[in-house]
């Protein structure tokens, strides 16, 4: 498939993720950072599961998973940007689940 098809629709998919999706499970079992910037929903109530710095952040992984198609990046450049996001995903378990997918399809297909 294109890359640039599949890149599209990762970010489609994590766009839609992280600032419509709504949910009453929540897989976020850690206490999360203190301070309005990290705060999201607990519990069992229906709602977005992603802090404000979340729906943030991921707008820079979405224009490095684009920008990859037009400009040549390297894999070990892709590959740091990969753990750095898998790493501040781990401050909401919720976003790890979100993001999962994305990680595991780069990993097979490896640009």
């Amino acid at each position: 498939m294109d890359k640039l098809y599949i890149s599209g629709l990762e970010s489609i998919y994590l766009f839609y993720m992280f600032h419509f999706f709504e949910t009453t499970t929540d897989f976020n079992v850690l206490a999360s950072p203190k301070g309005w910037w990290f705060e999201h929903l607990i519990g069992n109530q229906k709602g977005l599961r992603i802090c404000p710095f979340g729906r943030i952040a991921i707008f820079v992984f979405i224009f490095i998973i684009i920008i990859r198609n037009y400009i040549e990046i390297s894999q070990f450049f892709m590959n740091i940007v990969f753990l750095i996001t898998f790493l501040l995903s781990l401050m909401n378990l919720n976003a790890v689940v979100y993001i999962l997918p994305i990680l595991i399809l780069e990993y097979i297909n490896e640009y």
